[in-house]
């Protein structure tokens, strides 16, 4: 018999050239065959402990060489007392090898990483230092030969004949006192050379054979193949496990230590990982065994051999206690510094913890579809809980959106806070399932993308960062709350608006939810665009809810008052417009410090008040600012305050141009420049030096390049509408025209500049006619939207609109009920709501418009003095509370109302079916939201009712996949089966019957036949 160490120390030269110098690739593939052969000896131990439990791989390489060893190293037993004792003490060595080897480079740490860099075609270093990696896996491949040679110490080769003739032979190994039979894992063939497992593939398993030539030999007898299938891990025809598998190792990346990779073993329903965690003490060696247990949850097993929720693990591993104590300690530093902020940069008197509880109306991403009346903020974190508690299908993403001012930022910094501190008093049992998740509050405000952002989030929270984040919201123990996301630096909102967010869309894959604060809406509606232009090239499963907050009503408004210790009676000798804007937040908080003379208690804050609010706070806000740039406490300031006020506005027109709201050093300088009418700012002497001490140069950035803000928002709009105020005084009307392009103004940009400049405004819409043509597209949608916004609001002022002609606007609310209409001119207007007044003397023109919902609020209206209408342009009509969405029901709608509709040619009558797609496409198409269905084709979405209308929902979606206009994915989330609508063309060339589009003309041709 042949002594069983000269057989592998044969086999082993194969891998190692005669010559004296041996390379590094070759030393790496000598590793391998090494750790190959004591993984199948170690599969041998286990065959013969029980042949139905080795689950040894299909295709086992160097990483699950490692994996398979460690597995088997608990499953033998310790080295004392049991028959496998030299088995369990071949595989100790073997990794302790492993683990020993270190490399000074970071990206060949580990002797994985360094093969795996090499196998795949990975640049090596030259010279010394290839020399030197070469000898260290030198070293490593003697170490683990020791260990195989004092394993196969004393031990020779018996090998006995197979089944038939044409079988491999099946060896053993045979000490004095023991034996380890090496088949079906190590076979030989009829020269006795050793043939060892490499992959079962084709329904048979495949050996190499180290040497000169055929060194890979399939195993083909019954015997042989018979006994592989019992040793080896079976293959799911269930997929829902390796997705499980695979979603594990997902989750696990944001917490393992990078320098380790990580190792799974399955066996019986169960996958066992051996892992490193980042810790910040350094890397933690674990073991973890998760199942998809009893109702499809997710289980990991705790100490005591106790399943548990897959969420206890992860809730274990982070430390949640600590996780919450530090998002508490950040959160409360933030609100630290805006109540600091209100008092150092607003100058406010004291800061003021007093909440009043905003609501919000839900709607669709398109605003077409409000749901539900308004309801408390704390409704919405509740529904935001219970869509945490839901595995898929789809990720949600609330907008939470609304004018400048109106407390955004407040009510998402408390409401997170306060979920911190919930949980962080919650007790740390891992047992219970009835724990809130987190809340993260995100300030998106002078970084340059969300993964910064986040990170800067959770700078000094342990054992999490930006991937970590992603893993806990991917498994509803936090959401995500990202505050200014339009407004990160470099205009993301802007130019792309799903830019930074589809990446975190796409990786939640389905899960989780993310919640944005969206201050424009120009933003959503580039969202919007962006998601239908590109439906074929992304795989993202996301809906979509928007939350629009409300201005506070007059009981909150009064409320906020009498907290503050102000007569609300106060408020009737307040002129209108500045009453409403007390509705919003931030002025009221204005108006409680402006006007109450402290600490007077008999003050009548009322009395004496000639300036508009919006005045009183900018002229503080100038006096205060100029105040600081001066160059002694004797010193009048280097800048007036019509100067400076002058300045601010050229800085409100630079970050217009550029979509952002932050100024660099050199840009401030040059607003100074033009504000003081002279280009050498050092004729102001100290005055360059002096710019950098206004209020909005704390913020910086991670290249501590200084950058200038407005202490609030409302300032740029406030600014940007002076800007332009001033251009309309200096009588450059086409100026003004142009800057309509540039970005969208909100709100309190549109109100100032038409309450100051009525008739300038009106010329310079009516110069705005047929401008917008000309105009790249991106300027052209901010254009457009500009120009509605400005003529509603004149519509608003005014409570008039003449003999106009109007072109190129999209609105987002016209409201001409109790206008006093003539004959007015729409011409390839957008509507996201129109709303008509009841009687008919007035004419209005609706040429080429597109309108999403037409409002009548009586029955009894009178609409025919509407012209040029086409009832295909118009989404839906809703008549005193009753909606029309169909395309007869809208039809019907508008005979009923009067509405001249113009003859149908002879076509006959659209089929049901075709009629139906029309309807659900323009769904599609205005909600943006991934479409998920179940797999009898009815939406998995159960807050998707208009899907039930026409109740063709299951033939729309099967005439989809007939044409090819669309394919069904299969996604993998909790309960049945659910398939993603994956459109190959566009929802809107679908709509829009492009047939030049082979699926879009095949699909029309099959929905009318």
């Amino acid at each position: 018999m042949t002594r069983a160490s000269d057989q592998y120390d044969e086999l082993l030269a194969s891998y190692l050239d005669d010559d004296d110098r041996i390379t590094l690739y070759e030393y790496l593939a000598a590793l391998d065959f090494s750790l190959r052969f004591t993984m199948l000896c170690t599969a041998a131990a286990m065959y013969d402990r029980d042949p139905q439990q080795v689950n040894i791989g299909r295709a086992p390489g160097f990483g699950g060489y490692l994996a398979y060893l460690r597995t088997a190293r608990s499953m033998l037993g310790s080295t004392s007392g049991t028959q496998h004792a030299h088995v369990i003490g071949l595989v100790q060595q073997t990794l302790d090898v492993v683990r020993a080897y270190r490399s000074g480079s970071p990206e060949f740490a580990t002797l994985e990483k360094l093969r795996n860099h090499a196998n795949h075609g990975g640049p090596m270093p030259a010279g010394p230092a290839r020399d030197e990696l070469a000898k260290q896996v030198q070293e490593a491949l003697s170490g683990i030969t020791a260990a195989v040679h004092d394993f196969l110490d004393g031990a020779s080769v018996d090998v006995a004949a197979g089944a038939t003739d044409q079988s491999f032979r099946r060896p053993t190994l045979r000490w004095s006192n023991r034996s380890l039979a090496l088949w079906p894992f190590i076979c030989a063939d009829d020269l006795d050379r050793w043939c060892l497992y490499a992959q079962y593939t084709s329904q048979q398993p495949v050996y190499i054979r180290p040497g000169r030539s055929d060194v890979r030999v399939p195993g083909r007898d019954e015997d042989l193949v018979a006994a592989m299938n019992d040793a080896r891990t079976a293959k799911r025809e269930d997929a829902e496990f390796a997705v499980f598998v695979e979603g594990l190792r997902t989750d696990l990346a944001g917490f393992r230590d990078p320098d380790y990779e990580l190792h799974h073993y399955e066996a019986g329903g169960v996958v066992t990982f051996f892992w490193m965690q980042r810790r910040e003490a350094g890397a933690e060696e674990r073991v973890d065994s998760f199942r998809i247990g009893p109702g499809e949850e997710r289980q990991w097993l705790a100490e005591g051999n106790k399943w548990l929720r897959y969420a206890s693990f992860l809730r274990h591993i982070t430390n949640w206690p600590i996780v919450a104590r530090r998002v508490r300690q950040y959160l409360q530093g933030l609100e630290l510094q805006m109540l600091n902020e209100e008092q150092t940069l607003l100058g406010w008197s004291r800061p003021t913890n007093l909440q009043i509880e905003p609501t919000v109306q839900m709607t669709d991403l398109g605003g077409s579809q409000r749901v539900g009346n308004p309801m408390p903020f704390t409704d919405l974190m509740r529904d935001i809980d219970r869509r945490l508690e839901v595995r898929g299908p789809q990720t949600q993403v609330y907008f939470v959106a609304g004018e400048a001012g109106i407390g955004k930022t407040r009510a998402l910094l408390k409401t997170t806070l306060n979920r911190a501190r919930t949980v962080e008093e919650e007790p740390d049992d891992l047992h219970t399932s009835d724990q809130a998740p987190l809340f993260l509050y995100v300030r998106s405000t002078g970084l340059d993308d969300l993964q910064k952002a986040i990170g800067s989030a959770v700078v000094d929270v342990p054992n999490v960062n930006d991937d970590a984040v992603r893993t806990l919201c991917r498994n509803g123990l936090m959401a995500v709350f990202i505050d200014g996301f339009d407004e990160l630096r470099g205009g993301v909102g802007y130019g792309d608006a799903l830019s930074s967010l589809r990446t975190w869309i796409a990786d939640l894959g389905g899960r989780g939810v993310i919640v944005v604060s969206a201050r424009s809406s120009y933003y959503l509606s580039q969202y919007r665009s962006d998601l239908q232009n590109n439906a074929q090239n992304m795989d993202l499963s996301v809906a979509h809810r928007v939350a629009l907050v409300q201005r506070w009503t007059d009981d909150q408004l009064h409320d906020f008052l009498g907290q503050c210790g102000v007569d609300p009676q106060a408020l009737d000798e307040i002129p209108p417009e500045d009453r409403d804007l007390l509705r919003l937040p931030f002025f009221a908080k204005v108006y409680v410090e402006a006007y109450r003379p402290l600490p007077a208690p008999d003050a009548h804050p009322g009395k004496g008040i000639s300036d508009e609010l919006p005045d009183l706070v900018l002229d503080q806000y100038i006096s205060r600012e100029a105040m600081k740039l001066t160059v002694g406490a004797d010193q009048p300031p280097l800048i007036s305050v019509d100067e400076l006020r002058n300045l601010f506005q050229v800085v409100a027109e630079l970050m217009a141009v550029e979509h952002e709201r932050l100024v660099t050093v050199a840009e401030l300088e040059l607003a100074a420049t033009v504000a003081i009418d002279n280009e050498d700012l050092d004729q102001r002497r100290g005055l360059r030096r002096r710019l950098t001490a206004l209020c909005g140069m704390a913020v910086t950035t991670a290249g501590n390049e200084r950058r200038f803000a407005f202490s609030h928002e409302l300032f740029y709009d406030y600014f940007l509408a002076d800007a332009m105020l001033a251009s309309m005084t200096d009588g450059k009307i086409r100026q003004v025209v142009g800057a309509l392009g540039l970005s969208e103004w909100r709100t309190a940009t549109v109100k100032r500049i038409v309450r100051r400049a009525p008739d300038a405004t009106l010329e310079a819409l009516r110069a705005a006619n047929g401008q917008a043509g000309m105009l790249s597209e991106r300027r052209g949608v901010a254009f457009r939207a500009n120009v509605g916004a400005l003529w509603s609001a004149l519509v608003e002022q005014s409570g008039r609109l003449g003999n106009e002609t109007i072109q190129d606007a999209t609105f987002e609310s016209l409201d001409l009920v109790g206008t006093n209409c003539q004959f007015v001119r729409f011409q390839g207007c957008r509507f996201q709501k129109l709303s008509m007044p009841p009687a008919s003397a007035w004419e209005i023109s609706l040429k080429d418009c597109e309108v999403d919902t037409l409002e009548v609020r009586t029955r009894s209206a009178d609409l025919s003095g509407m012209r040029d209408a086409v009832a295909s342009t118009f989404s839906q009509i809703v008549t005193a509370g009753v909606l029309s969405d169909t395309p007869r029901e809208v039809s019907a709608a508008l005979r009923t109302l009067g509405v001249d509709l113009p003859s149908q040619p002879e076509k006959g009558e659209p089929s049901l079916l075709a009629e139906a797609a029309l309807y659900y496409l323009g769904k599609i198409v205005d909600r943006g939201d991934t479409l998920v269905v179940e797999r009898d084709h009815t939406v998995a979405d159960g807050h998707a009712p208009w899907t039930r209308r026409y109740g063709l929902w299951p033939e729309f979606v099967k005439l989809l996949e007939r044409s090819g206009a669309a394919t069904l994915a299969q996604i993998q989330a909790g309960g049945q089966r659910k398939f993603r609508v994956r459109f190959q063309a566009l929802p809107i060339a679908l709509l829009q019957r492009d047939t030049e589009l082979e699926p879009v003309a095949r699909f029309w041709g099959m929905a009318e036949a």
